[in-house]
């Protein structure tokens, strides 16, 4: 697969190789989009055989070793609790990356809580439980031999990289990845962190930060509150999906926005549901915890159960678009 962008709107944009070197239109903006040649294929050397030295055909098959009769499996090894083993170890071994068939090994709702479980997706997991401990107990700096060196430098890295795999995790979901993906890279750079960090920011701003401004100034929970509230809930997924696919603050449209919505309407307001049950479940919990009264190792389980969530909501909107990309037409 050949992996482009738009130059005119900046659409991601995923096409089979054997249109390498064509030109097409992009399907968002029609815009003409050049698609790079394919590589030429490496010489091999062949050997090449005289007529006296080819062998009949039935000489050739003269020579072939009879293929051993396959054993039949021990009752013990072929148990269902041996099976279902074999296919949870299959399932948590990592595909590689051009193997994006979308298709489970294992039920759904078992599958979707293993999506973490990569090495990329675990150091994220670490990264999110770490991450509010830093913000919460270390300081702004601390004095070594006489001189402060501050913290909230390298916090701001794992924050953006935070959000940039998160990201990444959305879109390789989208193409049809079933685990967190294996792209932890010493190349990626604070431009390429700070570049998707920022288009979120954007989505964020756009769709959430409305609410949370009438809830600070005005302080009032009033029809204008509650209309800023679906504001956010109806747009801010869908919004969130497009800038991840796209790259393009041209998908902040909400005309763009509400006609992707209502064309996927019923799985859409399912998808809305199940996030706003565990978002109402993890706050709540939250409250509990906080007041105190419950031992301190409940606080930690909650921030853990908090990011492994958050893990899991990334796969789930990604493949929200896999299963209805027909419908959406975004073209990747």
């Amino acid at each position: 697969m050949i992996r482009v962008q738009c130059p005119q709107c900046g659409a991601k944009l995923t096409v089979p190789e054997i249109h390498a070197g064509k030109a097409g239109r992009c399907p968002r903006c029609k815009g003409t989009i050049a698609l790079p040649p394919a590589p030429e294929p490496g010489l091999q050397l062949v050997r090449e055989d005289t007529p006296e030295e080819t062998r009949a055909p039935s000489k050739l098959l003269d020579d072939v070793a009879a293929r051993p009769a396959r054993m039949p499996a021990r009752k013990e090894e072929d148990s269902p609790e041996n099976r279902l083993a074999q296919r949870m170890l299959d399932a948590l071994t990592p595909a590689p990356a051009d193997e994006h068939t979308g298709e489970r090994r294992i039920p759904w709702f078992i599958d979707i809580l293993l999506y973490p479980f990569s090495v990329s997706g675990v150091i994220t997991l670490v990264v999110l439980i770490l991450l509010p401990a830093l913000l919460d107990v270390l300081p702004m700096g601390l004095f070594v031999g006489g001189r402060l060196f501050y913290y909230w430098g390298p916090v701001a890295v794992m924050g953006l990289y935070t959000i940039w795999y998160l990201a990444e995790c959305v879109y390789d979901s989208a193409k049809g990845g079933t685990r967190a993906p294996e792209i932890i890279d010493a190349n990626t750079g604070l431009d390429d962190l700070w570049s998707r960090g920022s288009y979120l920011l954007a989505v964020y701003l756009l769709f959430v930060g409305p609410v949370l401004f009438y809830r600070m100034y005005p302080g009032r929970m009033d029809a204008v509150f509650w209309g800023l509230v679906a504001w956010a809930v109806i747009f801010f997924p869908m919004g969130l999906l497009a800038m991840v696919i796209h790259d393009s603050v041209s998908v902040l449209n909400p005309l763009f926005l509400l006609g992707s919505i209502l064309r996927v309407l019923p799985a859409y307001a399912g998808l809305l549901g199940g996030i706003g049950v565990l978002a109402l479940l993890f706050l709540q919990t939250g409250n509990v915890f906080g007041q105190g009264l419950a031992p301190q190792w409940l606080g930690l389980l909650h921030t853990v159960l908090g990011a492994y969530a958050t893990l899991v909501l990334a796969h789930v909107l990604g493949r929200f678009y896999w299963r209805y990309r027909d419908r959406l037409d975004w073209g990747i």
